[in-house]
């Protein structure tokens, strides 16, 4: 049997739902565009993990 990391187990028990998304945002003082991935959790808990991306993804998104 395959031990399984949390992120896995998640999604085997339908723990965890996302979304990917581009937004300009300002993050830690710096505006820019953004990968967003906005996650939801069983209990409806949203989680938000932002990392830097290219500001043409910006432009097209919005």
């Amino acid at each position: 049997m395959k031990k399984l990391n949390m992120t896995e187990a998640a999604a085997v028990v339908g723990g965890t739902s996302c979304i990917d998304s581009y937004e300009l945002a300002i993050v830690a003082g710096q505006q820019g565009c953004y990968a967003v991935k906005t996650c939801t959790d069983k209990t409806g808990k949203v989680y938000k993990k932002y990392d830097a991306a290219a500001v043409n993804f910006c432009k097209q998104a919005g």
